[in-house]
């Protein structure tokens, strides 16, 4: 990042429709390092100085009736948008990659054994949503799952109170093939159908399991079931966001599309920590596998652990799950690894045997064998470090 001049620092505003406390922590994080003046008092009150005067902008605009749009098209400053939310307003974007947050939701399911799988959502035409959606659908479907698709929408005018929604869920998960894999865009939109299963006596995760995004503590830490969920990487996207806007305050040409911030990898907790199976051996094996991957593990160990023999056990793989124990293992090992090159600086070496491999030189041939890219280019695509 250039050194500015001394006699001027930029005053940027956070006018947001919401509150985000890890986009502020991101955008202050950058102000800190560019000598910034940041005022964020429109992002905790919703009233905006109509007389401010400053350099930039980074806003989240909501709905079309935000107050901040007119005061936003009255400002003769760079404006940096968070959210797609209103595709039509022409500002550049910073946005969470949605795509790939439903293929890594899809894919956390899909690996546990999840031959059906679901996606809930009450505002299907949100872009959030339909992008969130098609990334969830397309790698269910590529892996073999069935999709289905519990859609409120068009009974919001009907009955739009928590409570009836919760009550048309669980009757909808009813009528599903279980087990079933079932994500929603948000958290707080995942609890929901860990309160329709409550209410329908579905058993989390045997016989639906849940993924959210955000991994946000109010809902994935402190609700009813613990929720596993996708890290959005919110604080990054608040990063990219001010370092955007930092760039056209410059006077840099604006992004010919909306920079995409990847996702931060999955947490897992109760709401999927099992594997969707009849076969006990199968079962007993997967679960063997996840605890002892950064480990040397040996094929013995695993027969053993599955209580059936070593012929069975190859067949029940093939036949239950579509992939050999090796393939299992690299998986379980690929997984430890991306979340290590995402989430920290470690050297490859200490990632690599942190993560089960004999050395990095093992680990750069199955990252080129699975994903198609070196662990570097991995690292620089999904990294979640400002």
């Amino acid at each position: 990042m250039p050194k500015r001049s001394t006699h001027h620092r930029p005053n940027v505003l956070l006018a947001m429709g919401w509150f985000v406390h890890e986009i502020n922590i991101g955008v202050a994080r950058y102000a800190r390092g560019a000598g910034w003046i940041l005022e964020d008092l429109a992002s905790h009150s919703g009233v905006i100085e109509p007389h401010w005067a400053g350099d930039g902008i980074i806003t989240l605009v909501e709905n079309i009736d935000s107050p901040l749009i007119g005061f936003l098209e009255k400002a003769a400053v760079p404006v940096v948008d968070l959210t797609g939310q209103l595709p039509h307003l022409a500002y550049p974007r910073v946005l969470p990659d949605n795509h790939a947050i439903g293929r890594l939701a899809a894919e956390e399911l899909a690996g546990r054994g999840f031959k059906h799988t679901a996606f809930f959502t009450f505002d299907r035409e949100a872009p959030v949503v339909a992008e969130r959606m098609a990334g969830f659908r397309e790698s269910a479907l590529a892996a073999g799952c069935t999709f289905h698709l519990l859609d409120y929408t068009g009974h919001l005018g009907e009955a739009g109170d928590r409570p009836s929604m919760i009550r048309w869920l669980a009757a909808e998960l009813r009528k599903l093939p279980q087990p079933l894999g079932a994500m929603a865009q948000f958290d707080a939109e995942a609890n929901l159908i860990v309160q329709a299963c409550l209410q329908a006596g579905l058993h989390i995760p045997e016989q639906i399991a849940v993924v959210g995004v955000d991994n946000d503590p109010i809902y994935s830490e402190l609700g009813p079931v613990p929720l596993t969920s996708v890290i959005s990487n919110r604080e990054l996207l608040g990063f990219r966001g001010a370092e955007l806007l930092d760039h056209l305050m410059r006077g840099g040409p604006p992004p010919a599309a909306p920079v995409r911030v990847p996702p931060g990898g999955i947490v897992v907790r109760r709401s999927t920590d099992i594997f969707a199976t009849d076969d006990e051996g199968v079962a007993k094996a997967l679960r063997f596998i996840k605890e002892n991957a950064a480990s040397p593990l040996t094929i013995d160990a695993i027969v053993r652990a599955s209580g059936v023999s070593r012929r069975a056990l190859y067949s029940k793989f093939a036949k239950v799950l579509g992939r050999s124990i090796q393939a299992e293992i690299v998986r379980q090992r690929l997984n430890l690894a991306k979340n290590l090159l995402s989430s920290t600086d470690e050297k490859l070496d200490s990632i690599a045997y942190d993560s089960g491999f004999d050395g990095a030189s093992s680990l750069s041939k199955a990252f080129r064998a699975h994903e198609g890219m070196p662990p570097s280019v991995y690292r620089e695509k999904h990294r979640t470090l400002p």
